[in-house]
């Protein structure tokens, strides 16, 4: 979501995140066992024009696509074709 509240069409419907369709758009704080490989520069973070820029801290796969500039949705897109859900696990 962006930072400023959600954004709208000339409709009033909800916009959704762009990107390819199926993956799995979470806020980039929730995401754990993550690092960031490169990001294309923007005026305060990163922009999601550069492709996949977080690697999975475990295997070095790319999985993931952080935006995370002021002017842009603060979101972190998980490749479907890279992660899957799993239980977690632990107490």
């Amino acid at each position: 979501m962006p930072r400023l509240g959600t954004y709208r069409n000339a409709a009033g419907q909800p916009l959704v995140s762009r990107g390819p369709r199926g993956n799995i758009v979470v806020n980039p704080d929730d995401a754990h066992g993550l690092e960031l490989r490169h990001a294309a520069p923007a005026c305060c973070g990163a922009a999601p024009d550069g492709g996949m820029s977080q690697v999975c801290a475990a295997c070095g796969t790319l999985v993931a696509t952080l935006s995370s500039d002021c002017a842009m949705p603060y979101e972190l897109r998980l490749s479907a074709a890279h992660v899957r859900a799993v239980s977690p696990t632990g107490p």
